[in-house]
């Protein structure tokens, strides 16, 4: 009699426990019905959580309650000029309020995954994270703060207004092709990531402590063209007038049905100066630079950059010393293991995406190891669209030369005849070596100026 009392009771409560689950999922759903006519839940990700928190940022008043977060990030400081650390407040994974006038508003980290929007080209970055925000229905209207916070976003990224309206940073690309090691992928934790010292967009949401975003980055109120601290040859100063006519010809390309896009492979021996030119005629067109690390990237890892790097246009595409990836068509930097194949390198240079407005650099040591279909000299080029001109970068001819000797040596411009003839033959890497040595030791008096004048007209005739 016991033991059958034990089995009732057993089955009804396995029979009141089913009961009260799924009474339990009718409430919660109920609770959910009334909740959504009091308040009003929204959940984005990728970019367009970080146009929210920009905007919060810039147009909401933040509580002094609740939990903190900061995190620290290496930038360069123009004051200190140097790279340092600079903390940031965040915002916190916990969430936080935020106040426009009286109206609350409530950010935090969401668990909720977006499906198959999160691998949309332009909702995965960096920086990606996926937020909700939370405020009473009535109070804001969902799609006028989708649409303030995405215009102040093209604002304050796009046109770079909050620093000192210059576009001009150097972000890295890298992959995982070569790697042996067992790679976990980690979630972004949405604090954004800086890929340079130069580059603060990850940062425009935070809020720095001590210092101002005008502070951060390149100066962009230098005087000096970066192209006019280089020596250059006329192939190479008609080069840098060409980019500069293309730089500001996007309407006139555009009314005659031509690509806007530029592609120019640098070829030459070490030290001839190929990265230098890129770098700085990056800077002086304020063009973002994306540095391409083809050694370590793999198909996949190339297309999700490269199609990241068009939403960023106009900008440049750096690729340096193809050569040590790609003998011909072979991929020599992967020994083992899916590396970057030369056909998916090809789609991403000449595609059926449009790439107006990207300049695409590639340089070389050895030319002979290019395949032609990524270009060789000729009047015209032998790809056009890919490669549009081959330039060819030498040793310093005496013009150059003297142009690197009187900048470096102008307290002693007795000594420049004999430096440029001793420096017969530089590239422009050992020439800039030769005078520096030389104004050094000048400088702290080590010897007697001829004999330092004839040592390096000695250690020219040497060569």
């Amino acid at each position: 009699m016991e033991e059958a009392f034990n089995g009732w009771m057993l089955a009804g409560g396995a029979a009141a426990v089913t009961i009260l689950a799924t009474g339990w999922g009718h409430v919660k759903s109920l609770y959910s019905q009334i909740a959504g006519r009091v308040v009003v839940k929204i959940t984005t990700s990728g970019f367009q959580a970080d146009a929210i928190l920009l905007y919060m940022k810039h147009h909401f008043t933040a509580s002094r309650f609740g939990p903190r977060a900061y995190v620290g990030w290496k930038l360069f400081v123009r004051p200190k000029s140097r790279v340092q650390l600079v903390s940031m407040e965040i915002a916190p994974p916990t969430g936080r309020l935020y106040w426009q006038g009286w109206r609350p508003i409530w950010v935090a980290k969401s668990k909720d995954g977006l499906g198959d929007m999160e691998e949309g080209l332009q909702a995965a970055d960096y920086d990606y994270q996926t937020i909700s925000i939370t405020f009473p229905r009535g109070t804001i209207d969902p799609d006028t703060l989708i649409t303030d916070a995405t215009n102040f976003f093209n604002d304050q990224v796009r046109d770079y207004e909050s620093t000192g309206g210059r576009r001009h940073s150097i972000r890295f690309v890298h992959g995982t092709a070569g790697n042996t090691a067992t790679i976990q992928m980690k979630g972004k934790s949405g604090g954004g990531s800086p890929t340079s010292s130069s580059d603060i967009r990850a940062c425009l949401s935070h809020r720095p402590l001590g210092w101002s975003f005008s502070d951060f980055g390149s100066d962009p109120g230098e005087d000096i063209s970066a192209v006019d601290r280089l020596a250059l040859d006329d192939v190479t100063r008609d080069l840098v007038c060409e980019a500069g006519r293309w730089r500001q010809t996007e309407q006139w390309h555009q009314e005659r049905g031509l690509p806007w896009r530029r592609g120019y492979l640098l070829h030459g021996e070490p030290g001839t100066g190929k990265t230098a030119l890129a770098r700085a005629m990056a800077e002086d067109l304020d063009l973002p630079i994306f540095v391409y690390d083809l050694a370590t990237l793999k198909n996949d890892e190339l297309l999700k950059a490269w199609n990241q790097m068009l939403a960023e246009v106009p900008c440049m595409a750096l690729m340096e010393d193809l050569d040590a990836v790609f003998d011909g068509r072979k991929n020599i930097a992967v020994q083992s293991g899916p590396g970057l194949t030369f056909d998916c390198l090809l789609n991403c240079l000449d595609g059926v995406q449009r790439a107006d407005g990207l300049m695409v650099m590639i340089t070389t040591n050895h030319l002979d190891k290019i395949d032609p279909a990524i270009g060789q000299p000729g009047a015209i080029g032998s790809r056009p669209g890919r490669i549009d001109r081959v330039v060819s970068m030498g040793r310093l001819d005496d013009e150059g030369r003297r142009k690197l000797a009187n900048r470096i040596l102008h307290d002693w411009p007795q000594w420049i005849d004999d430096i440029c003839h001793a420096g017969q033959g530089d590239t422009p890497a050992q020439f800039q070596e030769r005078c520096g040595r030389l104004a050094l030791r000048l400088h702290y008096g080590e010897a007697d100026a001829d004999a330092v004048a004839g040592a390096a007209v000695a250690s020219g005739e040497r060569r």
